[in-house]
């Protein structure tokens, strides 16, 4: 038998199976889980070395019980921020939209990859499509930029160690240092420019927003084709935009 075939878990349900017992109390014995779920001990043991070696699970020194980790929390609360962020973000960038007449994204940082969670169209018949759920490397985009422009340098350091910069055109970074660069200036100017780095043709200006620790959390940006978003009108929007993010920031709970 193949050794990644031996330790490869063939059912997410039943993985979630023993996510839900773990969650539902402090520590089991993996005798106990293994009854409770019907499930052989050496396959319930690999599903737990798996969320072990993941960082979701931890066994209790002392009697080899099996506990569920903070990581568990941490993901609940990651998914009820984002859901905070979509409903209260949402009346702004449709005003901004409605404002500009243009698309209007709210974007989050997803490892290295920036996510669109949110957007507003204009009513121009000739738009950028970029639907939710799409994501790039957050160098690419403005949203993206800008939120990696706010974040501890260390923790940039650590997310882009040993990671090459991906060109997708010929607008796109070329170094780290010439990506750091950039960052530094949008942390003195508050906002982000994308021209035409993740698609040609297309530009965007974008501003972070941070939650109530000051930390940043999501990006917000106005995106359109580069024949109507001329510099001239990035410049015009880009009060419109840092406002917009403002207000955000301020119903996050900053002050």
């Amino acid at each position: 038998m193949r050794r990644e075939s031996y330790y490869k878990i063939g059912s997410v349900a039943k993985v979630f199976k023993i996510v839900e017992l773990l969650v539902s109390k402090k520590e089991f014995e993996l005798k106990k889980l293994s009854q409770l779920l019907n499930m052989q001990k050496t396959t319930v043991h690999r599903m737990l070395l798996t969320l072990q070696e993941l960082g979701y699970v931890r066994q209790n020194p002392q009697n080899r019980n099996y506990l569920a980790t903070i990581k568990f929390f941490e993901l609940g609360q990651s998914v009820i921020r984002n859901i905070q962020l979509i409903d209260i973000a949402r009346p702004h960038i449709a005003d901004l939209s409605k404002k500009v007449d243009e698309n209007v994204n709210l974007g989050i940082l997803d490892g290295i990859d920036a996510v669109c969670v949110d957007r507003v169209e204009g009513q121009n018949p000739l738009k950028v499509d970029q639907p939710v759920g799409s994501r790039y490397p957050a160098y690419f985009s403005a949203y993206g930029k800008a939120i990696l422009a706010f974040l501890p340098e260390d923790e940039r350091t650590q997310m882009f160690a040993g990671h090459k910069i991906i060109r997708i055109t010929d607008k796109t970074y070329k170094s780290m240092t010439a990506l750091e660069n950039d960052l530094e200036k949008i942390r003195e100017r508050r906002y982000a420019l994308d021209n035409e780095e993740t698609v040609a043709g297309v530009r965007c200006v974008g501003t972070p927003i941070f939650d109530h620790t000051g930390r940043v959390v999501a990006g917000v940006s106005i995106a359109a084709p580069a024949m109507r978003l001329d510099k001239k009108k990035q410049t015009l929007y880009v009060h419109s935009l840092i406002r917009t993010a403002s207000l955000i920031s301020k119903d996050l709970g900053k002050y």
